[in-house]
């Protein structure tokens, strides 16, 4: 049913790139009376990184009491349904279809559009976007339901900006440092003062020297002047010395505080999120940074210098004090307009930068797959077609910023010109001497540079605001592990047992990758894991690892559940090969020995022949200490894997989880390590995942997944002999003898 009272329709911008079905579910609910935060919205999806999906966006509409129709209509069959409703957007995207509009046989379309603010298009325009090359697009007409009125939505309100963690940070940072900050604030402060004074002298130089002829009064007031000047230099040369200082050593530690809490987020977080957003981040981070040390210093020093400045000016003359008071008031109006404007701009250009630097990414980091692939134009159009939609945005943020500047410019010069006037009339009238016109010009002057500070003040908090509710998001998202996790660093475990386990990766409409796993990996065995490509392999390691929550059955550790204990203390205890795992930019030895500053040589050159690549290390000029990775030579695939393989054993883990570790390796390389690390292994809990039968027929235990589920388990001779699922995996290398 539609409700008979309709509310106006609240904008709402997305955060984050995802965030536009979320965005656009909250313009509707505000439409029909319902107005609730972003979270509250973003809390009933599952995320993924290229957002939400149609059918996730009517399953939580109807969560929130709204019935949902997803329709293919064309563009005339638009008119038939009444507004507003969701529009699927250019394949990708969401927005709202505020309006339609009919004008001198010209149709417009009002669009809010959660990434870029509200627009109007024309109707070529509008079926482009829409349609593209479709005869028909997707709609999400949306109405109350029977208990719409009856369902209570949570009003979680934005923390505002002085309650977000980086200020509390800040505020830490700029308490225990209040000795330096009072410094630099007392020396700013002598600044001000020798600059207040400076209207007088030029008044009495006027009007007491150079009246009355007095060349030594004259004299006088230049020295006073001249020392004025000196102090005023220094105080204001000394403060910045100190407020660098001070600024260099908070953006340390906030970077450090911030990059820590990215540390401490769960790897699911990190799944669900474009790695360039996270860096975007960082730059948040800093415009809060610049705003609470630099910027909060100029607008002390300008709101001080309005207050007393505007003082002597009204000594000066009230009428030209009164004259300024109402085109300043005009100025901050003018600002003030194009605030929601900035806004739009503002977090379409975060998106846009954000999407460009990713093409940016994967164009360099991916260069060979392109060229083999001879991909070069696609990527190129692409990376053009992402800079051209960002280079018009930040056209439409320098108009906006030349229109603003524009007006208050005129407003300023408007402000001297009748100044001027006023004085020139009131000397002639004989009621101001010309030292007072002196003065006032000086005080105008001074006037316009801290009221300027102040409207771009207005500015600056803006984009604060905007980037300190990017980052909070970040600040919101409970730790990985929090202080009521169990430690488990020195507690003996027996066996590890998975209890009927079914798992899906994020996003309502995955299938269960796992479904109903139940095994026992005994102590110091060797479980060897196999299947099909897709079968839930590493995605069972994972869960071994604490990668992800485990909601439906669990994984124990003896008693204790996966889901209850430190994650970082189960990982210190666990050695990992990962199909994906990576080579860091620094020397071999490094990234052998990753999680410890400094390493052990004995253990390096140990650590490297179980791995069979000492050899290799030893033979280049730098030995352990080359460069590898991106900055370093390069290293064919089984050279990384022999590295990752050393970088465990290095770790003498008492569980080891191997990924495909050697599937990168030769038959005979294989059968070396092999043999090297069936000595290491004794003593140890072993996980392979594996599909060669020479890694896996001496494990003491065989793991048979199909389709998400175990349908066999034995050891090597028993699964022969059964002639099944692992007979038929293995068969090939049976034949082959291998």
């Amino acid at each position: 049913m539609r409700i008979n009272k309709r509310h106006r329709l609240q904008f709402y911008n997305q955060l984050e790139s995802s965030d536009c079905g979320a965005a656009c579910l909250a313009m509707i609910m505000s439409y029909f009376g319902k107005k609730t935060s972003l979270n509250y919205i973003k809390s009933f999806f599952e995320f993924t990184r290229i957002g939400v999906s149609v059918q996730d966006l009517v399953d939580v509409s109807e969560k929130l009491g709204l019935t949902a129709h997803a329709l293919k209509l064309t563009v005339e069959e638009l008119d038939e349904i009444p507004t507003p409703y969701i529009l699927y957007w250019k394949q990708s995207h969401f927005v709202v279809l505020e309006k339609i509009v009919k004008k001198k046989n010209q149709v417009y379309y009002h669009l809010a559009d959660p990434s870029y603010g509200k627009v109007v298009l024309d109707r070529e325009s509008f079926i482009t976007e829409w349609k593209e090359n479709n005869i028909k697009g997707i709609v999400l007409f949306l109405e109350p339901s029977e208990n719409f009125c009856t369902i209570k939505i949570d009003n979680v309100k934005n923390k505002s900006l002085f309650q977000s963690s980086i200020i509390k940070y800040t505020y830490r940072f700029l308490k225990n440092h209040k000795r330096n900050y009072f410094l630099a604030i007392f020396l700013v402060f002598i600044g001000l003062v020798t600059n207040w004074f400076i209207p007088f002298t030029f008044q009495n130089i006027i009007d007491l020297g150079i009246s009355s002829k007095s060349l030594r009064v004259v004299y006088y007031l230049l020295l006073a002047q001249f020392i004025l000047f000196i102090s005023n230099f220094a105080s204001d040369f000394f403060s910045q010395i100190v407020l660098t200082k001070l600024n260099f050593i908070l953006s340390i530690e906030l970077r450090k505080t911030l990059l820590l809490k990215i540390l401490r987020l769960p790897i699911v977080f990190f799944d669900t999120q474009i790695n360039t957003e996270i860096l975007q981040r960082l730059e948040d981070q800093q415009t809060i940074q610049r705003f609470f040390t630099w910027k909060g210093v100029t607008l002390l020093l300008s709101f001080l210098n309005v207050v007393v400045f505007s003082c002597v000016l009204a000594y000066f003359s009230i009428t030209i004090f009164c004259v300024y008071l109402v085109l300043s008031i005009i100025s901050v109006l003018w600002f003030s307009i194009f605030f929601n404007k900035r806004n739009i701009i503002e977090y379409a250009s975060f998106l846009k930068r954000s999407e460009n630097s990713n093409n940016i990414y994967e164009f360099i980091m991916n260069m060979p797959e392109i060229k083999i692939n001879n991909a070069q134009e696609k990527i190129i159009d692409r990376i053009i077609s992402t800079q051209d939609k960002l280079n018009r945005l930040e056209i439409k943020s320098l108009l906006l910023n030349t229109y603003q500047l524009f007006g208050v410019d005129t407003l300023s010069k408007l402000k001297e010109i009748i100044a001027i006037a006023f004085c020139a009339t009131f000397i002639i009238e004989d009621q101001m001497s010309l030292g007072t016109l002196m003065g006032i010009s000086y005080v105008i002057g001074q006037l316009s540079t801290p009221l300027q500070n102040l409207i771009m003040f207005l500015r600056d908090t803006q984009d604060t605001i905007i980037a300190n509710k990017r980052i909070e998001l970040i600040y919101e998202i409970p730790d990985e592990d929090s202080q009521n996790k169990k430690h488990i660093k020195n507690c003996v475990i027996q066996n590890i047992y998975i209890d009927h386990v079914s798992f899906k990766y994020p996003g309502t409409h995955n299938p269960f990758i796992l479904k109903d796993i139940h095994m026992v990996i005994p102590k110091n065995s060797i479980t060897a894991i196999v299947g099909a490509s897709g079968s839930g392999k590493t995605t069972l390691l994972k869960l071994l690892l604490s990668y992800y929550p485990i909601k439906k059955g669990g994984i124990y550790l003896d008693t204790c559940s996966m889901n209850d204990i430190n994650a970082e203390e189960w990982r210190e205890r666990c050695g990992t090969v990962l199909q994906n795992g990576t080579i860091f930019s620094d020397t071999i030895a490094s990234n052998i020995s990753m999680s410890g500053k400094s390493y052990d040589v004995d253990k390096l050159r140990k650590a490297a022949k179980i791995a069979g690549i000492q050899d290799f290390i030893e033979n280049l000029p730098m030995h352990y200490f080359t460069r590898v990775g991106n900055a370093g030579i390069e290293l064919s695939g089984g050279q990384k894997q022999r590295i990752l393989i050393a970088r465990a054993v290095y770790k003498n883990p008492e569980y080891l989880f191997f990924d495909e570790a050697t599937s990168a390796l030769d038959s005979e390389n294989e059968r070396i390590i092999h043999a090297n690390l069936q000595e290491f292994f004794k003593g140890k809990t072993v996980i392979i995942i594996a599909h060669r039968l020479s890694t896996v027929k001496n494990a003491d235990q065989i793991v048979v997944l199909k389709n998400g589920q175990i349908v066999e388990t034995g050891n090597h001779s028993q699964l022969v002999k059964l002639r099944s699922n692992y007979y038929n995996l293995v068969k090939n290398q049976l034949e082959l003898g291998t």
